[in-house]
């Protein structure tokens, strides 16, 4: 009896196996199902990670101060930050569409917006610091988390930078002189700032401190402090 009913039972389990087995499409949707909820998974925590336009000025200022900017002497922290805080916005205006950040050009503007706003040791302690700044631009800039990541294109070599810098203060120095700015004058006048593809910091800081500086009335009193801060420099605190 007891084997009787144990073969009864058998029967009854192979058949309720075969069954199963005849249904191998419920293991493959299951699977297909979980592979699903995964993937779903996955681009919700993507999503959650990534930050809002309007928060990429912050995230890569922080990550400059980070990496960079707490190792730097305080006035120089603070040039290369607010140089970088004023790239950022010519960076950003061109709107979340442009996906490549052109280093060369978004840098040129930035330099043509900031101008006389500034001392001329304004440009001599970024000088120091350009390469090394950019790099850091190069490696953080395509990874910030966003939903589109940015491309960071046509960086500036060490020659370039002391051209872009030269030409800057040369439309600096004949825009404060009241002198029209011809496109010759600003060669020419460029070009004696520069031996061997060097700034001569010298003979910029000969033409300017006759000129002197003065600081915009209305400026906010941390602006203020930084700029007499940068005007109290001479050549040879920055000179390389």
């Amino acid at each position: 009896m007891i084997l009787s009913k144990f073969g009864r039972i058998y029967r009854q389990k192979s058949k309720e196996m075969g069954q199963i087995m005849s249904r191998p499409g419920n293991y493959g949707k299951s699977s297909r199902l979980k592979q699903l909820r995964q993937i779903r998974r996955r681009k919700q925590q993507q999503t959650s990670r990534t930050i809002g336009w309007d928060q990429v000025e912050d995230f890569l200022l922080g990550r400059y101060h980070l990496v960079q900017g707490s190792k730097l002497p305080p006035i120089v922290d603070a040039t290369v930050q607010r140089f970088f805080s004023e790239w950022l916005q010519t960076a950003l205006a061109q709107g979340e569409g442009q996906v490549q950040w052109d280093v060369t050009a978004l840098t040129a503007t930035t330099l043509q917006r900031i101008g006389n706003q500034v001392p001329w040791q304004f440009y001599g302690l970024l000088a120091g610091q350009a390469l090394r700044w950019q790099r850091l631009l190069v490696r953080e800039g395509p990874v910030v988390p966003l939903a589109t990541p940015r491309q960071i294109i046509s960086p500036l070599s060490e020659a370039a930078w002391q051209q872009l810098l030269a030409d800057q203060l040369a439309v600096n120095l004949l825009t404060v002189s009241a002198v029209s700015v011809t496109v010759k004058q600003r060669q020419q006048l460029a070009g004696s700032f520069l031996v061997a593809n060097q700034l001569q910091w010298p003979a910029v800081a000969a033409l300017f401190a006759p000129l002197g500086f003065q600081v915009t009335p209305g400026t906010d009193q941390k602006t203020t402090q930084w700029l007499n801060d940068l005007r109290g420099l001479t050549v040879g605190d920055f000179h390389h």
